[in-house]
C-alpha cells in the first residue's frame, strides 16, 4: 500500500481554459469544412427560394395549338378550293352553252388534223429510213506505193507549169494536191527499189526527180449506195493489181461492165479515168493515169 502512488484529483479546472478551448477548436472546424466544402460566402449574403413561377419558361414548354401551327396551311387550302370552284363553275357554265354539234365538228376536225400529222410524219420516217438504207457508209481501202516526184510547189499555177514543161520532153505528169502544197509525180512503183530503178532509166538526168518517195492514202468512211459499194471494192482489186504493174484488161472491161444505173459525178470521174488506162500503151503514161485514179479515189474518201 505504500508504493502505490496517491491519487490526486483537482477540483477547481479553470473554466476560462476549457471555454478557450472549445471556442478554439470549433473555429478550426468552421475554417476546414468552409475551405474544403463551401464556398466562402459574405456573411450578409441569404439565398432566398424562387417560389413564384417563370411565365416565360411556362409559355416556351407549352406546345402551340393546331390552329397556331397549321394556320397558313388552312388558308392557302381554303383560297385554293375557292378558287378552283369558281373556275370550274365558269368553265362548266361556258360548255354548256356551246352548241353540240360544234363541238362535235371541232373534235373531228382535230382529230383529223392528227391522224394527217401522225400519217406524214410516219411517211417522212420511211423516206428517211430509206435514205439511210441507199447511203450506208462504206470503209474505203488504204494504198501504200512509191512515186518518183519531179518537184513540189505551195502555188498551183508554178506545179501546172511544170506539168507543161514536162509534156514538152515527152513526159507525162499530174498535180497531187496535199497539205496545201502541190505535189508532182512523173511514175508509181510497189517498192522503193522498183521506183529508184525505174525513175534512173525512164527519164533524162536533165532533170531533178526524187524517186523512192513514200506515199501513203488513208482508209476513209465513205457514204455510197449498196450498188455502188460492191462496185468500188471491185475496183480496189484492180487498183492493188495495177500498183504491181499488172493490168489485167479483162478483169477492167467486167468492171465497166457492172456500172450501176445510178452513180455520182465522183465515181464517174473515175470511171472515165478506168476507161483511159485501156487504151495507153506507154508504161509512164500508163503509171500517171494509176496516179490520178488513185488521186480521184483519195477525194471520194474525203468529200
Amino acid at each position: 500500500m505504500d508504493n502505490k502512488k496517491q491519487i490526486s484529483v483537482q477540483i477547481n479546472q479553470n473554466k476560462t481554459d476549457s471555454s478557450d478551448r472549445k471556442s478554439t477548436n470549433q473555429s478550426t472546424l468552421e475554417d476546414y469544412i468552409r475551405e474544403n466544402h463551401h464556398p466562402v460566402m459574405d456573411e450578409d449574403q441569404v439565398f432566398k427560394r424562387k417560389y413564384t413561377p417563370d411565365t416565360n419558361a411556362f409559355n416556351r414548354s407549352q406546345k402551340p395549338s393546331f390552329w397556331s401551327k397549321y394556320k397558313s396551311f388552312l388558308l392557302s387550302a381554303i383560297t385554293a378550293i375557292v378558287i378552283g370552284s369558281f373556275l370550274g363553275f365558269l368553265m362548266l357554265k361556258m360548255f354548256v352553252d356551246l352548241d353540240p354539234e360544234e363541238v362535235a365538228f371541232d373534235q373531228n376536225t382535230s382529230n383529223g388534223q392528227a391522224v394527217t400529222a401522225t400519217s406524214d410524219q410516219s411517211d417522212e420516217e420511211e423516206n428517211d429510213t430509206a435514205n439511210v438504207q441507199a447511203q450506208e457508209a462504206f470503209q474505203s481501202k488504204a494504198f501504200d506505193f512509191f512515186v518518183a516526184q519531179a518537184g513540189v510547189y505551195s502555188n498551183e499555177d508554178a506545179a501546172n507549169q511544170l506539168v507543161q514543161e514536162l509534156k514538152r520532153d515527152q513526159i507525162e505528169s499530174m498535180v497531187w494536191p496535199r497539205d496545201e502544197n502541190y505535189h508532182v509525180f512523173v511514175s508509181i512503183k510497189s517498192t522503193h527499189e522498183a521506183s529508184k530503178q525505174f525513175t534512173a532509166s525512164a527519164f533524162p538526168s536533165s532533170y531533178e526527180l526524187y524517186g523512192g518517195k513514200d506515199w501513203h492514202i488513208n482508209s476513209s468512211s465513205i457514204s455510197l449506195s449498196e450498188e455502188e459499194q460492191v462496185w468500188l471494192t471491185d475496183l480496189e482489186g484492180i487498183l492493188d493489181q495495177m500498183i504491181e504493174d499488172n493490168i489485167d484488161q479483162a478483169a477492167i472491161d467486167q468492171w465497166l461492165a457492172d456500172e450501176p444505173s445510178s452513180i455520182s459525178e465522183e465515181v464517174q470521174t473515175l470511171s472515165t479515168e478506168i476507161e483511159s488506162i485501156k487504151t495507153t500503151e506507154d508504161e509512164q503514161s500508163s503509171q500517171v493515169i494509176l496516179l490520178k485514179i488513185l488521186n480521184q479515189y483519195e477525194n471520194l474518201a474525203n468529200e
